[in-house]
This record gives C-alpha cells, sequence and structure tokens, in this order.
C-alpha cells in the first residue's frame, strides 16, 4: 500500500539542529539554552531548521524521526511546501552565539546574485536578541555622512568598525537587516536568526584572526562592496504593538517579501490558525510550550524548535506553566 504522502505532516515536527563550530563560537548555547553541546567545541551557530547545501536539520521524533529536512523535501514537498518551485525548505531559522566579534560582512541581494552571482543566494535576515553579556552590542550599517570611498579606505586599513553604527541590545530587541546592510555581530550576543535559506556572505574585515589552518580567513571585498548598499534606515531596531486576544500577546515584527516573524506570548490555549499555503517555525525562547492533537500531543522546552505544516489542523498550543514566548516564522508562499 502506498503510504499518504499528507499524512507524516499531519502534526507539528520537532526539530534536531545541526550545530556549527565557530571560530568565535564557545558554549553559550548549553550555558543558556540547555543545548547538547559536543565537548570541547567552540560551537557558534544553531542552524535550527535548514535545508541549504551547507547543512540540514533533522526531524528528532514522530514518523519522520531521523530524516534531514532535504529528505523530508524530497518525499514530502508538496505537503510541506505547496507548490514549492526549487524543492527546498523557504526558511532558516537559527541560534547564534558570539563569544568574540563576528566579522564585518555583507549580503548579496536577489538583484545582484541574478546580474554576477549566480551562485549565490540572496539573504535578508532579523535578529531577535537572546542574551546579552555587559556591554554586547551589534555594529548595523555605516553613520550617516560617510560615503563609499571613506568606506573603501577603511577597509582596507582595517578600521572599519570606527564608521559602523553601534547599537547597544538588550535582550528581546529585534533588529532587520535587508540584504546589501554592513554589519556584524559583537562578542557577548546571543540571538535568533530568521533569514533566507542562504549562506552567501561576503567579509570585509575579520580582526586579523587565522584559520583552523593557521591562515588568514578568507575575505570578499570586491563582492562585499558590489552588494554594500549604502542607504539604509535611520532605525535599525524595530518596534512593534502587541495585539491583545484570548490566549495571550501577539506581536509583528516584520514582513517583507520572503517571510514574517512574529512574537506571540501565550498565557493560555491558543487554536493554531496557520496558512494553507506556507509552513511555518516555531521557536520557544521562553517557558515551555505544549501541543496537543488527536489522540498525542508534545512539550517543547526553551530553546527548542518545531515545524508547522500547512496541512495541520485541530492543534493547540499553550504554556505549559503560567506563559511561554515563542517566535513564529512563517514562509510567504510567493517566495518559494
Amino acid at each position: 500500500m502506498t503510504q499518504d504522502p499528507i499524512r507524516p505532516l499531519s502534526c507539528p515536527l520537532r526539530s534536531r539542529p545541526l550545530l556549527k563550530p565557530k571560530i568565535w563560537g564557545g558554549r553559550g548555547l548549553e550555558r543558556i539554552l540547555g543545548k547538547t553541546l559536543p565537548p570541547g567545541e567552540p560551537i557558534g551557530e544553531s542552524w535550527e531548521v535548514a535545508d541549504i547545501p551547507q547543512g540540514c536539520s533533522s526531524i528528532a521524533d514522530g514518523p519522520l524521526a531521523g530524516l534531514k529536512l532535504r529528505e523530508v523535501m524530497q518525499r514530502h514537498g508538496g505537503g510541506l511546501v505547496p507548490g514549492a518551485r526549487r524543492g527546498e525548505f523557504p526558511l532558516l531559522v537559527k541560534f547564534l552565539d558570539a563569544q568574540d566579534d563576528i566579522s564585518i560582512q555583507v549580503h548579496p541581494d536577489a538583484d545582484l546574485c541574478e546580474r554576477l552571482y549566480s551562485a549565490e543566494r540572496s539573504k535578508n535576515e532579523t535578529w531577535l536578541i537572546v542574551h546579552v553579556e555587559p556591554g554586547g552590542a551589534v555594529l548595523h550599517g555605516v553613520r550617516e555622512g560617510v560615503a563609499l570611498d571613506e568606506v573603501c579606505a577603511r577597509i582596507s586599513d582595517g578600521s572599519i568598525m570606527q564608521v559602523m553604527r553601534r547599537i547597544e541590545v538588550s535582550p528581546g530587541d529585534v533588529i532587520h537587516l535587508p540584504a546589501g546592510t554592513l554589519h556584524a555581530l559583537l562578542r557577548g550576543v546571543m540571538l535568533l536568526e530568521v533569514q533566507e535559506p542562504s549562506d552567501s556572505t561576503f567579509r570585509v574585515y575579520d580582526h586579523d584572526r587565522l584559520g583552523q589552518d593557521r591562515r588568514p580567513r578568507q575575505l570578499h571585498i570586491d563582492q562585499a562592496l558590489r552588494s554594500l548598499h549604502m542607504q539604509q534606515a535611520a532605525a535599525a531596531l524595530i518596534t512593534s504593538e502587541a495585539e491583545r486576544l484570548e490566549w495571550g500577546l501577539r506581536e509583528p515584527l516584520i514582513d517583507i517579501p520572503a517571510y514574517r516573524v512574529e512574537r506571540l506570548t501565550l498565557t493560555g490555549a491558543m487554536p493554531w490558525r496557520g496558512r494553507e499555503a506556507a509552513p511555518s517555525v516555531l521557536v520557544v525562547l521562553d517557558g515551555e510550550l505544549a501541543a496537543t492533537w488527536p489522540g498525542a500531543g508534545a512539550t517543547y522546552t526553551r530553546g527548542e524548535s518545531l515545524i508547522v505544516p500547512p496541512g495541520v489542523r485541530d492543534t493547540t498550543f499553550a504554556p505549559a506553566g503560567s506563559r511561554c514566548t515563542v517566535v513564529c516564522a512563517s514562509a510567504h508562499s510567493r517566495q518559494r
């Protein structure tokens, strides 16, 4: 008998992240979020939900347990992402733990990739700050009045950080980085990143660090300068107004052509009303999330992520205690 390809997608899918060692990483994901990390490795990124050539997350339990997200897309892609043109999951969601300053970098936009870098992918991203050590900050674009020729000169002499906008951050802050924004995450900041499914990154400065091969890490200055957008929004921090509902608070954070992100503070039971055309990713940022559906249920702890396929019905989410905070990222169907 042929298995119904939609049936395994009738309930939420707990994700098993792919852990990425980074030269600037550490053990914060274990200390703050309780993630199990391989001993002795500086883990900088936890790819919660990922389906790109550079790596895939997998499914932790249920009928699809053990499968990589790529395999799920190959077997059940029509049920998980209806009408997907590229046959890939349309979001990349990850935690980053910067125990040292990350390189100064920029990501290309869709137009540039189409014209010059066909092997690259556009990368718009949104940051939600999870934890900050004293003095923690991010760099977002260059200061007002700084011209492109000065940016080039500062890159050449290694002083580019001096003309970038430094933004002090606190847990709960939300920052959007359109493709083309020069940026960096500085030491002591942990965040959740929602982005397009891309790992295209052009570095312009890396603090003169050596890689595992004891050589300076590669820079991509020409590509970065072509990708750079000098015009940027005056405010990097996103402000939002919360909508009070029967089950708690809903905060719309960002809505761009690739995805939308909301923050949900649950104090009661929330019936799931997803969209027919696209999947969502839920990430528990605080407390515990309980899910129930016909004949079964599950609990998700802080730092865990789950994929909610578009066909999920009769499912309710509620805090396992008095309240929990969840980030909900949803792909826009027109971008698949």
